[in-house]
C-alpha cells in the first residue's frame, strides 16, 4: 500500500491563515468605509459653512467656543482611523499566535518551547522559515508588551513599519503607538507565517 503524504495539521494550519486573511479583508473593508464616510461628512460640513450654511456648535456667555460640529466630525474620523490601526495590530498578533500554536503541535513541543526552539525544531523537521519571521516575532512582542528591546530590533530591521520621521527616544518610547501598519503589512505578515509552517503535503 502506498504511503499517504497528506499532513492534516499542515492543511489546517494553512486553512486557518486563509480564514484570518479573508476575515481581515472583510473587517478592513467595513472600517475603511467608515473612515471615508467620516472624511466625506467633514468635508461637506466645512464646505457648507464656508458657503454661508448653518454653523453647528455652542459658545458660552462670553462668546468662547465650547464645541462645534467640525470638532465632532474630526474626532469621529480619528476614532475610525484608530480602530482601523488597532484592527491591523490585532490581526498581526493573531497571525503569529496561529503560527506559534501550530508549530508547537507539528513539532510535538510543549508550552515551554520559546520562539527560537520552535524554529530550530521546525527546521530540523524539514520546514524552511521565512527570513522575516524573527521580525514578526519582534513586532508581536512590541504590540503585546511594548518592549523596548523588541522595538529597537524591529526598527533596525523593519523601519518601514514606523513613520519616516520616527526616532526612538532615549527615555521611554511608546513602541505600540509608534508602529504604523498598513494593510499591505498585515497581508505580508500572513504570508510570512504561511511560508514558515507546514502545508498539506509533508516536506
Amino acid at each position: 500500500m502506498a504511503k499517504l503524504n497528506f499532513d492534516a495539521r499542515g492543511y489546517w494550519f494553512q486553512e486557518g491563515l486563509k480564514v484570518l486573511c479573508s476575515s481581515f479583508t472583510s473587517a478592513v473593508d467595513a472600517l475603511e468605509l467608515d473612515v471615508q464616510g467620516a472624511k466625506s461628512q467633514a468635508a461637506q460640513y466645512s464646505a457648507s459653512v464656508d458657503a454661508g450654511g448653518e454653523w453647528i456648535g455652542e459658545r458660552d456667555e462670553d462668546g468662547h467656543l465650547l464645541w462645534d460640529q467640525e470638532d465632532v466630525l474630526r474626532m469621529r474620523l480619528e476614532t475610525c482611523e484608530e480602530a482601523l490601526m488597532a484592527l491591523r495590530k490585532a490581526f498581526v498578533i493573531s497571525a503569529y499566535h496561529h503560527w506559534e500554536r501550530w508549530i508547537r503541535a507539528w513539532t510535538g513541543s510543549g508550552h515551554s518551547a520559546d520562539h527560537d526552539k520552535l524554529v530550530r525544531r521546525a527546521t530540523e523537521n524539514g520546514l524552511t522559515m521565512h527570513e522575516k519571521l524573527d521580525a514578526v516575532r519582534n513586532l508581536t512582542n512590541v504590540l503585546k508588551h511594548n518592549k523596548g528591546t523588541s522595538g529597537e530590533n524591529l526598527w533596525a530591521t523593519w523601519s518601514d513599519l514606523f513613520p519616516p520621521d520616527f526616532r526612538p527616544s532615549q527615555c521611554a518610547t511608546d513602541w505600540y503607538s509608534a508602529v504604523h501598519l498598513r494593510n499591505c503589512h498585515v497581508l505580508e505578515i500572513l504570508q510570512v507565517a504561511a511560508r514558515s509552517g507546514p502545508t498539506a503535503m509533508f516536506p
